[in-house]
């Protein structure tokens, strides 16, 4: 009889707009159909809903127990508020002490950055497509966040807002002045994003920004209706 074959991934569980999870984990079916695992937490307060795959291709389990370390190691997990993780993965199997897991760790990373392997392979959109993907089919089959009723989310969505304001987390742990230094960032990025647009007037040919293109329709008596310009980059 043919043993099933097992498969190795890293993970990062997290209740929306809250907390999250580092961990790793084995199983015997593809890494992205085991929907209904969320950690081995113990924090009962902590409610996930979505996971992100970070990584799938690990060829056995010690090389997860891997870079799960490296990762909370990075994020500091049993002190950073922000995770429900209360002790760090101290080992591949085998009893490390403290200094040996943060020799091999970053001994591991190390290894890892230098090749552009692991958790270090993956680019920012890497992991926004992961947990598109994610989160695309925990909702095909109704299961973490899709799996809930709309009001036990809605009460899920207070308790964690009330959380997150104990723990001074998230947006309640910025002050006046870093959110509005982040306002000030997040728009100056929006104009970068809109100002490399280029649009067209339909009638003339015109190129240039989205508000190029109003003001030239609108000093010339141009229709300056959105049908009247399309987007060309």
């Amino acid at each position: 009889m043919e043993t099933p074959k097992e498969y190795h991934y890293t993970y990062y569980s997290y209740e929306e707009w809250g907390r999250g999870y580092i961990g790793s984990r084995t199983c015997k079916c593809l890494p992205e159909n085991d929907v209904r695992y969320f950690g081995s937490f113990r924090d009962k307060t902590f409610k996930p809903t979505q996971k992100i795959i970070l990584k799938s291709d690990y060829a056995t389990r010690e090389e997860a127990y891997a870079d799960e370390i490296i990762l909370q190691e990075h994020y500091k997990v049993a002190k950073n508020p922000h995770f429900a993780n209360r002790a760090y993965q101290t080992s591949t199997k085998f009893c490390l002490s403290k200094e040996e897991r943060i020799k091999t760790a970053k001994k591991s990373a190390e290894t890892s950055k230098n090749r552009g392997a692991g958790i270090f392979g993956m680019s920012k959109q890497d992991i926004i497509e992961a947990g598109k993907k994610g989160g695309a089919r925990t909702y095909e089959l109704g299961v973490g966040l899709w799996g809930i009723p709309p009001e036990e989310r809605s009460k899920m969505s207070k308790e964690t807002g009330k959380k997150t304001y104990e723990l001074k987390i998230g947006i309640h742990g910025r002050t006046k002045e870093q959110m509005t230094e982040d306002g000030r960032k997040g728009g100056r990025n929006a104009c970068k994003v809109i100002n490399a647009q280029r649009w067209e007037c339909c009638e003339t040919g015109y190129v240039s920004t989205p508000a190029g293109v109003v003001r030239y329709q609108k000093l010339r008596g141009i229709d300056t209706s959105k049908s009247n310009r399309r987007r060309i980059s």
